[in-house]
């Protein structure tokens, strides 16, 4: 499981939607902080790996709305 901070709280729902819709695991964990992972993945490197992809992805899109793994 990894732990991600959200800058902007108020996008926490959609971020979960976000990891969702890319078959991730993802639940509110406090106000601002999702846990999330990737049921099945074959490796904890590669989980962490895909993870941070869709990290960098939403960051890319969401300028003002900023994610960061902040535990695993």
């Amino acid at each position: 499981m990894y732990l991600l901070r959200l800058s902007e709280p108020a996008d926490l729902a959609r971020l979960c939607e976000f990891l969702r819709s890319a078959h991730v695991r993802a639940d509110a964990a406090t106000d601002d902080t999702v846990s999330a992972s990737i049921p099945g993945a074959p490796t904890p490197l590669h989980e962490r790996r895909e993870i941070m992809g869709y990290v960098t992805t939403w960051n890319a899109l969401n300028p003002g709305s900023v994610v960061e793994l902040v535990a695993d």
